[in-house]
């Protein structure tokens, strides 16, 4: 996972931060719009999944 994260972050899209042994990611809040709207519309897309597995 770290390797895919790794990827995210070097083409800009995710900023991690460490937190002692583990770092924290999170979507870059300066993307372009347009980039991030197609990154929340696969995270929605994602939600209901989830959902169905409670």
């Amino acid at each position: 996972m770290s390797r895919h994260m790794k990827m995210l972050q070097d083409a800009g899209l995710v900023i991690g931060r460490r937190d002692a042994k583990w770092v924290r990611y999170r979507r870059n809040r300066d993307l372009a719009p347009e980039f991030a709207a197609v990154i929340d519309a696969v995270l929605a897309a994602e939600r209901p999944l989830e959902e169905d597995m409670a």
